[in-house]
């Protein structure tokens, strides 16, 4: 079986996006909605494994950098989470006119974010199967609390004092922020506040599987992770996994994460059974 991965530029709503594909086949699609970032910088040699991987149960994977991030076209600063929105929404058009018929998500850090928020505001163009996420944001406020402390402790290598609130202060005064080279626009901040971050009732209500497999070096789950489990449940059933593999998405050099794509592919594969 063909495991190959290509890339390519493709026009999108503003301008070329940059995609990374492995077809297999016309049949299964899954689409992986990245992490934010540095973050993403650190986990783009793992999801290209994956991506190679994914193909021995049949999966062609594409991966799309969003407008102003990674080689797409744009800039952040003019980027918006309703642009990443209609972007993906086209992408899964295209999908369906090449012939794809069944599509599943792995959605990283940020990327459940956006995929919660695709979920409550699109009709899409091809059924999903499958929702796997890989240490899932559940709440907005968390996500920027996480990437505020970036720019935070890079002030206190400074010998310079500064708070989230300090931040947020300078966002609603229409001024950029740049974190660790990113520049953060005040409209680019206020579209995340937008979004519906919450599994939509449609996977509750469908045969859509749900996986969730958290990286932790702990035997069970953490007391927020045992939260927001407790809250899924209670809507849905979930196949959650903890997985003993290093927090590649933060360590200070690249990092493997062999378990952690052996444990996804079984979940893939255990879609047919």
């Amino acid at each position: 079986m063909n495991n190959s991965v290509s890339t390519a530029f493709t026009p999108m709503t503003r301008g070329q996006n940059f995609l990374v594909r492995s077809d297999v086949s016309k049949s299964r699609a899954l689409i992986i909605l990245p992490p934010f970032a540095d973050e993403m910088n650190k986990s783009r040699h793992i999801i290209n494994h994956f991506m190679r991987q994914a193909a021995l149960p049949g999966y062609s994977c594409i991966l799309m950098d969003n407008f102003g991030t990674g080689d797409s076209e744009g800039d952040l600063d003019d980027a918006s989470l309703a642009l990443w929105q209609a972007d993906l929404t086209l992408l899964i058009e295209q999908l369906a006119a090449e012939g794809y018929q069944q599509l599943s998500f792995l959605a990283i850090r940020f990327g459940a974010l956006q995929l919660f928020d695709l979920l409550n505001r699109q009709n899409l163009a091809i059924p999903v199967e499958h929702i796997m996420l890989w240490q899932p944001f559940f709440e907005l406020k968390k996500f920027w609390q996480q990437f505020f402390r970036v720019k935070i402790a890079e002030q206190m290598a400074l010998g310079e004092k500064l708070s989230q609130k300090e931040l947020e202060q300078q966002l609603a005064n229409g001024e950029l922020i740049e974190i660790a080279g990113y520049p953060i626009s005040p409209s680019f901040y206020a579209s995340t506040h937008d979004g519906h971050y919450y599994l939509p009732a449609s996977v509750a209500e469908s045969n859509i599987k749900l996986s969730w497999l958290e990286v932790s070096p702990l035997a069970t789950p953490g007391a927020n992770v045992q939260k927001q489990l407790s809250q899924l449940q209670q809507n849905c059933q979930v196949n959650f996994q903890l997985v003993n593999d290093a927090p590649f998405w933060n360590t200070t050099e690249l990092a493997s994460a062999d378990t952690l794509l052996k444990v996804s592919i079984r979940h893939l594969e255990q879609q047919d059974v």
